[in-house]
């Protein structure tokens, strides 16, 4: 049996999972995103199967290039950067993967809510420089007995209220689109309060921590009406999608000090330009978009998803493809 074809755009996030793809595929590997080569390459050469991760992407052009292929994964659960649509109507079906990082990424939110509360990043830059006496007068904040609010309410989200709830004590609240039995019964379980109202949310919690896809819907949501809304003592933590922010919107509520702070690790264009506004802000603690990278995170999902993909390519039906439903909706599947 021969081995499939797979175009792998950008390396995986950890070897193993490369090892594994390598092993079981014939793999050409692009180590940089260059849409043109990309489609040249899919357009002359018999190609089974894509793999990449942002911020490379899928694109009409790359899908209009791609005769022969079964199926293209990306490698996290997000899935912003490839043309679901236009790939459906190409009947091909797109991999994600399983939320293996969801620990990762809870833990990420937590470790930049208590960085902005306690200053780490500012005592951290003043003491190497010699400046011990940088303590004086700068105060710190305390999470127990604080309003925690989440937005959305899936398996990160409700880690981290978890997380601060039950180990710093805050208090916690959830906003949902709509509360259901199951939803109900996590946040009883949690002992978190839901609410539909997204500015009950922002207005009364000391903090507030992004988990929502981008969508058409959550693009720019959180914006300026919102973060009016605000305390001037709360804190905007994101580790979702840097678009579901208007970055001008809290670049300007930063700046005029509307809210204390701001801990982010995603970014509306990734890598982020140099001059990037969030970049000359004291009260924004910043990491690379590395939420959900943890060394283990990365090694369980990397192997997985070379292992799924390789599985779709080969005829299997499994419950990882995010277009699913769609693909089956006229009868024909994507198997049949």
């Amino acid at each position: 049996m021969n081995k499939p074809h797979i175009v792998q755009i950008l390396p995986m996030y950890h070897p193993d999972g490369e090892d594994l793809l390598n092993k079981y595929a014939q793999v050409k590997k692009f180590t940089g995103f260059n849409e043109g080569e990309i489609c040249d390459y899919l357009e002359q050469h018999h190609v089974d199967g894509i793999i990449l991760r942002a911020p490379a992407r899928i694109t009409p052009a790359i899908l209009e290039s791609c005769q022969q292929v079964k199926a293209i994964s990306g490698a996290g659960v997000g899935l912003d950067n490839i043309d679901v649509r236009y790939a459906t109507t190409k009947r091909i079906p797109i991999l994600h993967a399983p939320k293996l990082n969801s620990t990762a990424t809870a833990e990420h939110a937590v470790s930049l809510l208590l960085a902005v509360m306690k200053k780490t990043a500012f005592f951290d830059r003043k003491t190497k420089a010699g400046n011990f006496q940088s303590r004086d007068g700068e105060y710190t904040h305390e999470l127990e007995g604080k309003q925690l609010g989440i937005v959305g309410f899936g398996s990160i989200a409700q880690k981290v209220a978890r997380i601060l709830v039950h180990g710093f004590g805050m208090k916690g609240m959830a906003y949902v689109r709509s509360i259901d039995n199951e939803k109900q019964q996590a946040a009883d379980d949690i002992g978190v309060k839901l609410t539909t109202s997204l500015e009950k949310v922002f207005s009364e919690s000391d903090a507030v921590s992004l988990h929502i896809p981008l969508t058409k819907e959550t693009n720019k949501l959180v914006d300026h009406k919102l973060l009016m809304h605000m305390k001037k003592t709360a804190v905007l933590i994101n580790t979702a999608r840097g678009g579901v922010i208007n970055e001008q919107d809290l670049t300007e509520a930063l700046s005029q000090n509307r809210i204390l702070g701001a801990g982010i690790d995603v970014f509306t264009t990734e890598p982020p330009p140099t001059d990037h506004p969030f970049f000359q802000l004291k009260q924004v603690t910043i990491s690379p978009h590395i939420g959900g990278v943890t060394f283990e995170a990365a090694r369980q999902t990397s192997i997985l998803i070379a292992e799924n993909l390789i599985r779709v390519i080969n005829g299997e039906n499994l419950s990882v493809i995010a277009n699913h439903a769609e693909l089956s909706e006229d009868g024909k599947g994507a198997f049949s």
